[in-house]
């Protein structure tokens, strides 16, 4: 259930400001519409806000990245003093880096004449003993070889292509080739000298971090911090100033008006409340039952929220989702292990809030697909039992079916949910309209790809009927476009329709690559005794691979049939924008928890 919000415009005195913002945060009830436009402190303040996430991503990182937990002593350094030497450290890395990036592309040229002494070189040179880095092919080589006032020193090459020294009194014109200029950081000796010092100086700064890291729940606290002081200098930059008052816009929800309300009698301030008009963006809170929150971290994962004036249809999209995801798995073996990882799991993070919705979809999934690869005889890409609709020779004709009835069953809830929440006798007509076109569909599907045969004459009726409604009730003919589109709207409820029988193809692709690995490991094993360690791994690597891919599928196919052919039969855009009150944020202490 979307929860109704009210527009709030918020009167102050000017010489408020800060305070008035401060009470606001206290009441933490509304959420403030900032503006485009922002202060040099607040972009300052973003800035710092995102320094601190790039640094604590990076340290995290680190974190995870140590093989062994080490106890490093606690280093006394609050949140503010670790962030600034820890982003130090990054940019001093980063600079070494660049540094090693750059000796190393030097090293990598100068490589084909070996490691000289550049010292001893240009000693040499002033001495009067010239001496001169070439590289050319074997016949200018052999040419520059025989000239009487030098010596070719070969030092490597191959058919094509010769590195070598010259060492003589000549010049280029007499060589007839390009010789080696060398930049005087060109010395392979210095630059290992220099490359070994930069990899001493970087070990002990990443050592430094790995120090750091273990604290990087106080930088997290700090961020807390940085972004509560962003925000409230955002929310200052969005006052309308009108000389002796200022305004402030925003959003609060229904229940809490009456909070809103005692701040402000509190604080002199003046409150225009009304219902947000059609243009305004408003955000969204939902009010979810116990049921339905369960597919929050799906929504969450996906980054969707139903617009304001849209419906919360989050029941029917677990429900459905749990089927489609089952069949897509389908088989009973995968299940059986991803409800023992389900068990395994819940005991590891029994005390973490956190992780209980995303445990409590992740037990029903994996019920779901149990149930499903039993009742189709699936386990670890073998048959046994099941029902015999699902099981016999005529498996997939009833599978086939059964998938157009859920498109059926969830195309004409998503036409029943907007007929509701639309709440008038044309939108109720429209939809039953549209319902009986998709009923049509069913029929003719069935006849066309599943059962051959003649069409059944209630089919036309449906189709008949079901325009009829249509073209009454749910067509606006004063607008070109809604005229225009609504054979392809026909069209396409055909062809939504036609996208659940990827639920039996997917299914059914699964149980085939189960299968077959099953073969292949099995024939391994039978070529050799020796070979059956060879074949169970083969069969297990299949496995894996098919889990993957029907994972893939998952996000693919359960979560497109949900978010667009369901959606678009319910009316949803997912254009919404989540409730953000302005209030404060309380920094955790998971560092205290570490050090008790």
């Amino acid at each position: 259930m979307i929860v109704p919000m009210k527009k709030v415009l918020l009167l102050a005195q000017s010489s408020q400001k800060e305070e008035a913002l401060k009470h606001l945060r206290d009441a933490g009830v509304m959420q403030i519409t900032m503006t485009e436009e922002c202060s040099k402190s607040t972009d300052y303040a973003a800035n710092t806000v995102l320094f601190a996430r790039r640094v604590s991503s990076k340290l995290h990182r680190i974190a995870e990245e140590c093989e062994e937990e080490t106890n490093y002593p606690d280093s006394g350094m609050d949140g503010k003093t670790l962030l600034g030497k820890s982003g130090l450290l990054l940019e001093h890395i980063t600079a070494i880096d660049a540094e090693l990036d750059a000796i190393n592309a030097r090293l990598k040229r100068l490589a084909p004449w070996g490691r000289f002494d550049r010292k001893l070189l240009e000693k040499l040179n002033s001495g009067g003993i010239e001496i001169k880095l070439c590289s050319a092919g074997k016949k200018d080589f052999e040419r520059i070889a025989s000239l009487e006032n030098v010596v070719a020193v070969k030092l490597n090459g191959d058919r094509k292509k010769i590195n070598f020294a010259v060492i003589g009194d000549s010049d280029d014109e007499l060589l007839k080739i390009r010789t080696v200029k060398l930049d005087p950081e060109d010395d392979p000796v210095a630059l290992e000298d220099k490359y070994n010092a930069l990899s001493i100086s970087k070990g002990e700064a990443e050592n430094q971090l790995a120090r750091f890291a273990a604290e990087v729940d106080k930088i997290d606290d700090y961020s807390v911090q940085l972004e509560s002081e962003w925000e409230f200098s955002l929310a200052r930059d969005s006052f309308g100033d009108y000389r002796e008052v200022i305004t402030l816009n925003g959003f609060v929800p229904d229940f809490s008006v009456d909070t809103l309300r005692d701040a402000a009698k509190v604080n002199g301030w003046g409150l225009v409340i009304s219902d947000p008009e059609e243009s305004d963006h408003v955000p969204v809170l939902l009010k979810e039952s116990r049921f339905s929150r369960m597919i929050k971290p799906l929504f969450d994962f996906l980054g969707i929220l139903p617009g304001y004036r849209e419906m919360d249809i989050s029941g029917g999209v677990l429900i459905f989702f749990t089927i489609f995801y089952a069949m897509i798995i389908g088989d009973a073996g995968y299940g059986a292990v991803f409800t023992l990882a389900a068990l395994l799991a819940t005991l590891k993070f029994r005390r973490n809030e956190k992780m209980k919705t995303p445990l409590k979809l992740f037990w029903i999934l994996s019920i779901a697909t149990l149930i499903w690869g039993a009742l189709s005889g699936n386990y670890f890409g073998t048959k046994h039992g099941g029902l015999e609709c699902l099981t016999g020779e005529k498996q997939n004709i009833y599978i086939q079916i059964f998938c157009f009835l859920l498109a059926v069953a969830q195309l004409s809830l998503g036409h029943i949910w907007k007929a509701i929440h639309d709440g008038n006798w044309k939108s109720i007509c429209a939809n039953l309209g549209w319902m009986l076109i998709i009923w049509g569909n069913f029929f003719l599907a069935l006849r066309v790809i599943i059962i051959p045969g003649d069409f059944p004459v209630y089919m036309y009726y449906f189709y008949g009927v079901g325009l009829a409604l249509v073209l009454v009730c749910g067509v606006n003919w004063g607008n070109v476009a809604d005229v225009f589109q609504l054979p392809f709207s026909v069209i396409g409820s055909f062809s939504d329709l036609l996208s659940y029988i990827r639920l039996f193809a997917v299914g059914m692709a699964s149980s085939y690559i189960a299968a077959n690995f099953n073969g292949m490991g099995m024939d391994i094993m039978k070529t050799s005794p020796w070979l059956i360690l060879g074949g169970i791994l083969v069969i297990l690597f299949g496995h894996i691979l098919n889990v993957a891919l029907g994972m893939m599928s998952v996000l693919v196919h359960a979560v497109r049939l949900n978010t667009l052919e369901f959606s678009n039969h319910t009316g949803l855009t997912w254009s919404g924008i989540a409730f953000n009150p302005f209030k404060n944020k309380v920094p955790t202490n998971n560092h205290k928890e570490k050090e008790k």
